[in-house]
């Protein structure tokens, strides 16, 4: 047998990342490009009173700066998950599992540290992290569940 359970792959990329010549889409640089920037939550779980993105606009270099009432003004929707057509997941009765829709900026709430609240776009990476440091969000912290038996009960 030529591959199987527990027999090593040949790695083909590794001489070439390890001499420090891997490419990545960040090395591009082209004439007009643009860079951008994601704000995160600090918070695990925490409602979004406001944000203010008013001074990263008037940034230098900033080309645009995008909440989820921006997203949801263009008309536009939840992102779709590829997973069920990747790995089509079943319950025991055959019937597809939960794929939650989530948007890809926070919508009114916060779940996880880290969550995506804004997008900065920007002419280059720093003036988006410069930028991102001036939206002020108001977060009402909630309380977070952190642990598995807390977050099967109900109201989690």
């Amino acid at each position: 047998m030529k591959f199987g359970l527990g027999q090593s792959v040949p790695r083909y990329e590794d001489p070439r990342l390890l001499r420090g010549n891997g490419q990545y889409t960040d090395d591009l640089d082209r004439p007009g490009q643009a860079r951008g920037h994601v704000l995160r939550s600090p918070h695990a779980h925490a409602r979004i009173a406001g944000i203010d993105c008013a001074a990263a606009r008037a940034a230098p270099g900033v080309l645009a700066v995008l909440t989820h009432d921006d997203w949801q003004a263009d008309g536009l929707g939840v992102i779709a998950s590829l997973a069920p057509q990747l790995l089509p997941l079943k319950r025991p009765d055959g019937s597809p599992i939960h794929e939650p829709r989530r948007p890809p900026l926070a919508a009114g709430a916060v779940k996880f540290v880290g969550d995506p609240v804004a997008f900065v776009v920007a002419g280059t990476a720093a003036q988006a992290r410069d930028a991102a440091e001036l939206i002020e969000v108001d977060y009402e912290e909630l309380p977070a569940v952190i642990d598995t038996p807390d977050a099967l009960e109900p109201g989690a």
